[in-house]
């Protein structure tokens, strides 16, 4: 005698386990569906946010550097320009080079920047510029986030210009980009350097402030 005969299992209840079995599947199938979703649209949005913060680390350091130009002027009251002085003793050649590499620097132009100031190191290298195009240098670097040439240009600038008036930038700016890779502890030994050598500096007060965060 079958299972079926003996009224265990009727046609109707197989009906209704396949429609059950179809169901499912087609829920677990949506269900898959959206989970899988979820994980691209969390991962666009964490691309999204990355680039976000590097864009804003960018535009931060950006505008720090700007802020020790800036602090460097209004220090030396009316004092000229060291800039001014240094071009004032290179050729005509030399100082339109250097004047247009800075322009490109200050618009954004940073791949003709870095050429211009190059050029200006090649024409004049015994010039009392010479380590401020390599600092403007880093700094183009930096700005398209070409982190391990800017250290390395500054780094650089550090060892080959001792008494350079932009050594305290350079350490300080090495110093922030070590802090953005997540390196805290070569970080903090360049603020404390900076604070160290060159206590009175503006880049020792942003030093300060940087390890208080």
């Amino acid at each position: 005698m079958s299972l079926m005969s003996t009224g265990c299992f009727k046609p109707g209840h197989f009906e209704n386990y396949y429609w059950q079995l179809d169901s499912l599947q087609y829920y677990t199938k949506k269900q898959s569906r959206e989970i899988n979703q979820l994980r691209v649209d969390l991962y666009t949005k964490s691309a999204e946010v990355a680039e976000k913060i590097e864009m804003l680390n960018t535009r931060l350091g950006e505008s720090e550097s700007r802020l020790t130009l800036m602090s460097e002027k209004i220090g030396k009251g009316k004092k000229v320009d060291s800039d001014s002085v240094g071009l004032s003793s290179v050729s005509p050649e030399a100082r339109m080079i250097y004047e247009s590499a800075y322009l490109n620097y200050v618009k954004g132009n940073y791949v003709e920047s870095i050429d211009g100031f190059k050029s200006y190191i090649k024409i004049a290298p015994e010039s009392s510029l010479s380590d401020n195009a390599l600092y403007w240098i880093g700094e183009c670097y930096y700005a398209m986030g070409k982190r391990q040439d800017a250290v390395n240009t500054f780094n650089e600038l550090v060892n080959g210009y001792p008494e350079s008036s932009k050594k305290p930038a350079a350490l300080y700016k090495t110093g922030i980009i070590y802090e953005e890779a997540n390196e805290l502890k070569i970080a903090r030994m360049y603020f404390d350097r900076v604070m160290k050598e060159y206590p009175n500096s503006t880049e020792a007060l942003l030093s300060r402030n940087r390890l208080n965060q």
